[in-house]
C-alpha cells in the first residue's frame, strides 16, 4: 500500500477533533459475544462500503494488533489497537492511509452491561488533512444517523 503518514494523537482527541461522533446501541448479547464479534474477521461485513478487512497481526489480538481496512475501493487505512481492554474497551487510532485525505482519524469501542445485556458505544473522532475541505457542519448531522445504523449491524454477527 502507498503509504501517508497520519499524525499521531491519543485519548484527547476524542473531544478535541473536529469532528467527534458518538454512536450507541443496545444488544441483547453478553460482552464476551459483542467483543468476540468486534475482533473477528466480519466485523463491517454488513457495510458495503467496507469491502476489506485484514488483520495483519496474528490471534490473540492484544494492544498493538494492527488491522487493515478499505473503504470503498478508494481509501485503505491502518489502525493500530492502541488500547485492548478484553470485554470492555477497543481504541485504535488509523497510522497509515493510501490517499493523502485525513490528519487524524480514532474510533474507540466502549462495552458497558446493561439491563438487556450490553451497550455499545463507538466514537469517531477525525480530523481531514489540512488544505482538504470537508463541510464538517454538513458531514455531523449525516454522520450521527448513519454510525448508529452502521454500529448496529453489529447484531449480525453475534452468536
Amino acid at each position: 500500500m502507498a503509504s501517508y503518514a497520519l499524525r499521531p494523537v491519543d485519548d484527547s482527541f476524542l473531544d478535541d477533533a473536529a469532528l467527534v461522533i458518538r454512536s450507541t446501541v443496545d444488544l441483547a448479547a453478553t460482552p464476551a459475544q459483542v467483543w468476540e464479534a468486534l475482533g473477528s474477521d466480519e466485523m463491517w461485513s454488513w457495510l458495503p462500503v467496507i469491502d476489506q478487512v485484514e488483520w495483519l497481526t496474528p490471534r490473540p489480538h492484544s494492544e498493538g494488533c494492527v488491522r487493515r481496512l478499505r473503504l470503498g475501493k478508494f481509501l485503505t487505512v491502518d489502525e493500530e489497537f492502541y488500547r485492548w481492554d478484553v470485554e470492555k474497551r477497543a481504541t485504535f487510532r488509523v497510522t497509515a492511509q493510501n490517499r493523502n485525505v485525513l490528519d487524524a482519524l480514532i474510533e474507540d469501542f466502549v462495552l458497558e452491561p446493561s439491563d438487556k445485556g450490553t451497550r455499545l458505544t463507538w466514537t469517531m473522532a477525525l480530523t481531514p488533512n489540512r488544505g482538504k475541505r470537508l463541510p464538517l457542519g454538513f458531514l455531523a448531522p449525516l454522520l450521527a444517523p448513519g454510525n448508529t445504523v452502521a454500529i448496529g449491524g453489529i447484531k449480525k454477527i453475534i452468536r
